[in-house]
């Protein structure tokens, strides 16, 4: 296993590495313990979902409420014990062209191998969610330009992400994915499109990399990875995976608490706590302390 100063020191593949390889699966994390299940699994990148990490950190709904210093706190802390490529969702950027600038070179000196950047006015909402309004597309393509000037000669790529489907239809959200792909995004992405015709149709249109969200209950029908890879999608996301999970465990643990029953313990076959120190590396950092200074434990 990678000690955490190996793994900090280690040069990570670049998502547009991966990307250039084979498309690409990323489940969304988003802590340090969510991201490093999710690279344990044999995930080879992730995406740290701003709607997750609303609900997880701020106990909020995702509707623009927290503050990009507070992510990228949690995007340096889970780019420095994991090793795969972290996708960032940067929302609006928080402002004008230059807000958006400072918020991307934030978060890429976080970590951060890709950031997505959307069209909607500010404050936002979750991309799933109706009543969403966008800015008018020379605005935002402006802004994409200044983003994507700010990210050269790095290793993170700019995705553009519209939300212009739901208020404007799906040939208004072609033009601006492929005005901001023109305008030096690296990746578009369409959010809610509401049909498979409509899906379809993005990743045939859409003249670039195609990034795909699939959240299982959302606004977009579900579609399986391999039949978004045949119609020409080459990132997708899932925003729940992770999430799931953790709430599987939170309703297991709230029973017991309720029944006073710790049998889900020995159920699941393992110790909560011996599963902890493994994730966290306990060992490890207790071996780092014995090399400096063996009196530490």
């Amino acid at each position: 296993m990678m000690k955490y100063y190996e793994r900090a020191n280690t040069k990570k593949k670049t998502l547009r590495e991966l990307m250039t390889e084979k498309p690409v699966f990323s489940p969304c994390v988003f802590n340090p313990r969510s991201a490093i299940m999710t690279e344990r699994a044999g995930f080879e990148a992730m995406c740290f979902s701003g709607g997750n990490f609303a609900s997880s950190y701020g106990g909020i709904a995702d509707i623009g409420l927290m503050t990009p210093t507070e992510i990228k706190a949690m995007v340096s802390n889970i780019t420095k014990v994991t090793n795969i490529p972290l996708i960032v969702d940067m929302d609006t950027g928080y402002g004008n062209e230059l807000n958006a600038i400072r918020t991307a070179v934030d978060f890429a000196e976080a970590g951060a191998m890709a950031l997505h950047f959307e069209d909607q006015v500010f404050p936002k909402r979750c991309g799933h969610l109706n009543g969403k309004k966008v800015i008018p597309r020379e605005d935002y393509l402006k802004k994409i330009r200044a983003v994507a000037d700010a990210l050269k000669g790095s290793d993170c790529l700019l995705i553009a992400r519209t939300d212009s489907y739901l208020e404007h239809g799906v040939e208004e959200a072609i033009a601006r994915s492929n005005g901001a792909l023109e305008a030096g995004a690296d990746i578009a992405f369409t959010e809610g499109a509401r049909t498979i015709a409509d899906i379809e149709r993005i990743g045939r249109e859409v003249h670039g990399w195609n990034m795909f969200d699939m959240l299982h209950g959302g606004a977009s029908p579900d579609v399986p990875f391999e039949e978004l890879v045949q119609m020409g999608y080459r990132l997708v996301t899932c925003p729940k995976l992770t999430h799931h999970i953790f709430v599987a465990y939170s309703q297991i643990a709230k029973r017991a608490l309720e029944e006073k029953d710790d049998s889900f313990i020995t159920e699941y076959g393992y110790d909560p706590s011996e599963a902890r120190r493994a994730y966290l590396s306990e060992e490890g950092w207790m071996d780092l302390a014995k090399a400096y200074n063996p009196a530490l434990f």
